[in-house]
């Protein structure tokens, strides 16, 4: 049993231990099919019984066709004003070698400045280190990316894109929010929420949907403060109450700097937030890790990979 963290409340996994969760769908109910192959003779072979020649089944190429895995990294920033955690440069090279085909950023990249000049030479550092990465990297915005300052608001998105998109990768369907909007902090807010239950109702046609955002739902460090990174209790629940309507897969968070991963009437949050950044005082989580998620036909499998 792994000593870095704990899942409260997993139900239909396996190989579960306290930094991966196996075998779980929340949308689809699938049973697990068995490997189909089909055995192709020739008159020789019916006679003779010799050089059996196995052929995929249409089903198995399909399910290959379908399988893939993406990373998550979460809360990179350094320590100090400048540079980047050593932690994130590993986090790089295992993320190369994992098989993912793509990364999604969950915010926090820089330790961020009123001065603009200063952001655009943090966000410089990053992608001295980022640029290692040789897959795409997406990116969502963190409160230290941001600062309260439309001005960080516009340098992100002059390096990054839109603050708050989606995107389709074979089977699943993605949708990246924005916590941090300058007078909107701890909210989806009244421009954006029409636009993620449209995002959500487009969803529906997916196998499996993830939600990424830096504010987690549910904090791990503050548990007994409820909805403490929203701007009210109430908007924290109405956006977990739509998020279990909709069924999606998992939502990832970071700005908590641990990885905790629970379940909240059906909702799968799991927190990460160990790119590199300094730990939170809380007694289980503080590791530096990337998530992991193996999405394939039957499961999808979320693991916390540990960096040394």
């Amino acid at each position: 049993m792994s000593q870095y963290g704990n899942i409260p409340d997993m139900t239909a996994s396996l190989n579960l231990n306290d930094n991966r969760i196996g075998n779980m769908r929340k949308r689809n109910c699938l049973s697990l099919l068995p490997y189909l192959f089909f055995l192709s003779f020739t008159a020789s072979n019916i006679l003779g019984f010799s050089n059996l020649k196995t052929v995929v089944s249409k089903e198995e190429k399909i399910r290959q066709k379908d399988s893939f895995s993406f990373a998550v990294i979460g809360d990179s920033q350094p320590r100090g004003l400048f540079g980047q955690p050593e932690a994130f440069r590993k986090i790089v090279s295992g993320v190369n070698g994992s098989g993912a085909e793509f990364a999604v950023h969950l915010g926090d990249k820089i330790k961020g400045s009123a001065r603009a000049d200063t952001v655009i030479k943090q966000h410089e550092e990053f992608f001295k280190v980022a640029k290692g990465l040789k897959v795409r990297m997406y990116h969502a915005a963190g409160n230290h990316d941001i600062k309260k300052s439309r001005e960080n608001e516009s340098i992100h998105e002059k390096f990054f894109g839109p603050l708050y998109y989606s995107f389709a990768h074979k089977s699943a369907f993605f949708i990246v929010l924005n916590t941090e909007a300058v007078g909107d902090e701890g909210s989806i807010g009244e421009k954006q929420m029409p636009w993620l239950e449209g995002e959500l109702e487009k969803s529906r046609k997916y196998r499996d949907v993830f939600v990424f955002m830096h504010r987690p739902l549910y904090s791990a460090v503050f548990s007994g403060m409820d909805g403490i990174h929203f701007s009210s209790p109430g908007h924290r629940n109405g956006l977990a109450e739509l998020f279990s309507r909709y069924g999606i897969t998992a939502l990832f968070c970071g700005h908590e700097h641990l990885y905790r991963a629970s379940r909240h009437n059906g909702l799968l949050q799991v927190i990460s937030g160990g790119g590199g950044a300094p730990f939170h005082f809380y007694p289980k989580g503080n590791f530096h890790h990337y998530m992991l998620v193996r999405v394939g036909k039957d499961t999808v499998d979320i693991e916390a990979v540990p960096i040394q």
